[in-house]
Order: structure tokens, then C-alpha cells, then sequence
């Protein structure tokens, strides 16, 4: 390169840096937030790596970068464990009971009730338990080691959620509607799962989810979330304020609870009901549509 060629290419390069500075202090000043949250989803969007087939990776790192971008947008109420599926101990049992129940389960933090189970008094930690037990369990009281109940409301996003976790130095919340009724509960590795996937480990229970079928359907249980699905498979089904799991999603665009058997076409996707108890459906077919090649 001749010094005039190098003289040029500097002054060329320190245009560039100060037409770039200027265009973005530009654009900083004049895009809305939400402008900027759409030009930073656009930019995921675009996030595909090298050109042919898609890694597993970069579809991986994409819904990773879509679901931090939504936590200030997904109410814990989206993520929880709902009551019916949690782990919770009657305080008035002997002391003697209220062990062995701890020691069967797999979670470390459980909640005692005592009257009728949505009277939640506390959360009792295995270790404070086990500590509590070298001696004689004939004085144990159970209630006195638990930690107070920390309930939450179930609009509260997981951005604000995951704030609070780390405010107060805890890992499970209590979550409660509007009139204080118990819905369910919330872990930081709820929250975590959120934006990495599931977080699995060696004392995981490996729950009824989604089966793929030879036919290229998918066997589905009705608790599993849409937003689950679509991180999973890349679809696009419409995650709603009204619904978080799929069967959420078919009673609200049927408009009924469906009968088994009964199938219905929403945004391209076939679903088929193969089991329901009372009013509720446990299980569906759920056929995509076929990809364009």
C-alpha cells in the first residue's frame, strides 16, 4: 500500500467511525424502547449461521435470545408449577411422618398446610429437617423450622420475579391471584429454565410431555405450555394472556371444552382430543403443518 493509499484508507475508515457514531446517537435518541426490542428480535431472527441447513445450536442460542427478551413480557403465572401437581405436606401429621414425606420426595423446599391445603403456613427445607432429626423427633416441631410463606401475584412478570429472587436470597415463591387464592408456585429454576431449556438432574422424575409418532404428529399432555412447544419445535402458536398450556389453547379458540375424539384446524395445526377427564383435556394429537421444503 502507497502512503497515499494508506493516507486515504485512514481518513476513509474515520468517516465511517464518525458517520457510524452519529447514526447511532441518532437512532438512540429517536427509537422508542419497543422499537428497539423489535430491531433486537429482528436481529435474532436473522441469527441463522452459516448458509444450508440450520444447526441445532444456533436454533438453540435463537430461542435463547427470544425467551430473555420476553421475560419482562411472561407473568409467573405462565411458568408455575399449578397446585394440583405440587408437593405439600399436612403440618399436624406426627413428626415421624412429615420426615419420611420429606425424604420421599425430590424437591428440597416443600410447603405445610394445615386445615385444608390452600392454608399454606410455611416452607420447610430438607436440610433444616434433617438437622432438626439427629435427636429424638418426640419434641419436633415441624412448623417452627419451616420459613414463612412468600406468596406473589401471578401477573408478576419473570423479569421483576427473577429481581425479587435475587433481592431477597431465595429460590421459591408461593403464587396467588388477585383474591389471594393459591395457584401454584414459582423457583428460580423455573425462571432459569425459561431462557436455557429444561435443567435436569439425577433425582429429575421424567414426566408424561411430548411423544413424536412414527406419522409425524406428536402426542401431547394437555399441561404441557405452548411456549414449551414452540421453543422445542420452532412453532408459532399464539401464546395468550387467557391460556399458557396447550389445552388452555384449544378451549379458548374451540370456544367449548371439546369432546374426545373431536378434532379442530387453528393456525395450521390439527388437533385431535384423545382423552379428557371431566372438564378437562389430558391428552391430544397435534399434527403441524407439513414443512415447505
Amino acid at each position: 500500500m502507497t502512503p497515499l493509499q494508506a493516507a486515504l484508507a485512514l481518513i476513509f475508515g474515520f468517516v465511517l467511525g464518525l458517520g457510524s457514531y452519529w447514526a447511532g446517537h441518532w437512532l438512540r435518541r429517536r427509537l422508542r424502547p419497543d422499537d428497539a426490542a423489535e430491531l433486537l428480535r429482528s436481529a435474532i431472527e436473522e441469527h441463522t449461521g452459516e448458509p444450508g441447513e440450520e444447526a441445532p445450536e444456533i436454533r438453540q442460542e435463537r430461542a435463547m435470545l427470544r425467551s430473555i427478551l420476553d421475560l419482562a413480557e411472561v407473568p409467573v403465572g405462565a411458568v408455575m408449577t399449578h397446585r394440583r401437581d405440587m408437593v405439600t405436606i399436612d403440618a399436624d401429621l406426627p413428626a415421624a411422618e412429615i420426615v419420611d414425606a420429606a425424604l420421599a420426595s425430590q424437591f428440597t423446599r416443600l410447603p405445610l398446610w394445615q386445615g385444608e391445603p390452600d392454608n399454606i403456613v410455611g416452607v420447610i427445607h430438607a436440610k433444616s429437617l434433617l438437622r432438626a432429626v439427629r435427636g429424638t423427633l418426640d419434641n419436633l416441631n415441624v412448623v417452627a423450622l419451616a420459613s414463612k410463606p412468600w406468596f406473589v401475584p401471578d401477573a408478576t412478570s419473570l423479569l421483576d420475579q427473577l429481581t425479587a429472587f435475587r433481592a431477597r436470597r431465595e429460590h421459591f415463591a408461593l403464587v396467588v391471584d388477585e383474591y389471594g387464592t393459591l395457584l401454584g408456585l414459582v423457583t428460580l429454576e423455573d425462571i432459569l429454565e425459561e431462557i436455557v431449556g429444561d435443567i435436569t438432574d439425577e433425582l429429575d422424575i421424567n414426566v408424561a410431555g411430548v411423544f413424536p409418532q412414527p406419522d409425524g404428529s406428536y402426542i401431547v399432555d394437555g399441561r404441557v405450555t405452548v411456549r414449551d412447544l414452540n421453543r422445542q419445535f420452532d412453532w408459532t402458536l399464539p401464546d395468550e394472556e387467557d391460556y399458557s398450556t396447550i389445552a388452555g389453547l384449544v378451549i379458548y379458540e374451540a370456544r367449548r371444552i371439546p369432546a374426545v375424539g373431536q378434532t379442530f384446524t387453528f393456525f395450521g395445526f390439527r388437533f385431535e382430543i384423545l382423552k379428557r377427564q371431566r372438564n378437562q383435556i389430558q391428552t391430544l394429537r397435534i399434527r403441524p403443518p407439513a414443512k415447505v421444503e
